[in-house]
């Protein structure tokens, strides 16, 4: 557990060596799938629930990941984040589609607790694409140059506060579908102008201060606002579902 809190606050890994394909270790025969449900539906359907918050919250975690090997400029840090995408992400997504494709596909579900599991499948594909967002990110990290590189967290460019609040509108989004709790959704859909008004200062700055000596730099840290900028984009797609 020390290892991987380690990998998700800064800890460099031991190796920066990217993952090979084909290595995540999942045994779809402990998913406990069945033609009918194993218990009590909501039950069922609860526990599917729970998996899809941790989901979301490595997700959200390796985001964060991303972002701070991208600004510190470390490519050990960017290596880890493919790692832990591997080790973690890949094997809930993996089991979360497994669940909910079975459950909409085989157990002939009545309507409302099929809505539940098609609204938990669309936030799965949602954070796949976040989930691809962050390995994006860190795939620049070698090709970006920050001014505060030794500061924690710090840059000009206000990655670190913009990446704060998209964590926390992928948190109230799945929190809304969790919970039914419609106050998150509208939270999550608010916190937009604060995004959008980071993200537009940021851009008005690379702009002014491009050459082309630095257009390498600025096109990367570009990109990387655009990819944090569509993950808050895509948690107020989810929490307009739920609002």
């Amino acid at each position: 557990m020390a290892s991987i809190l380690g990998k998700i606050f800064g800890d460099s890994p031991k190796t920066a060596a990217v993952p090979k394909a084909f290595t995540v270790q999942v045994d779809p025969l402990k998913f406990g799938l069945s033609t009918k449900p194993d218990g009590p539906v909501h039950i069922e359907l609860e526990s599917l629930k729970q998996k899809l918050t941790k989901l979301s919250s490595n997700v959200e975690n390796n985001l964060m990941l991303s972002i701070r090997a991208a600004t510190k400029k470390n490519l050990e840090l960017a290596a880890s984040a493919f790692q832990f995408d591997e080790e973690y992400i890949q094997k809930g997504k993996f089991e979360v589609e497994y669940l909910t494709l079975a459950y909409t596909s085989f157990q002939g579900l009545g309507e409302e607790h099929l809505k539940i599991v098609e609204d938990a499948r669309m936030i799965l594909l949602e954070l796949e694409r976040m989930a691809q967002f962050a390995l994006n990110i860190a795939d620049k990290t070698p090709f970006v140059e920050f001014a505060n590189v030794q500061e924690l967290h710090k840059d000009e460019y206000g990655l670190k506060p913009m990446g704060d609040i998209t964590a926390e509108m992928i948190k109230k989004a799945v929190e809304a579908f969790v919970s039914g709790n419609a106050k998150h959704a509208s939270e999550t859909i608010a916190m937009m102008k604060e995004i959008d008004g980071i993200y537009d200062k940021a851009v008005l700055k690379i702009k002014a201060g491009v050459t082309d000596d630095n257009i390498i730099s600025l096109t990367g840290i570009l990109s990387i606002l655009n990819h944090v900028k569509a993950s808050a984009d895509i948690s107020c797609d989810i929490a307009r579902h739920f609002c």
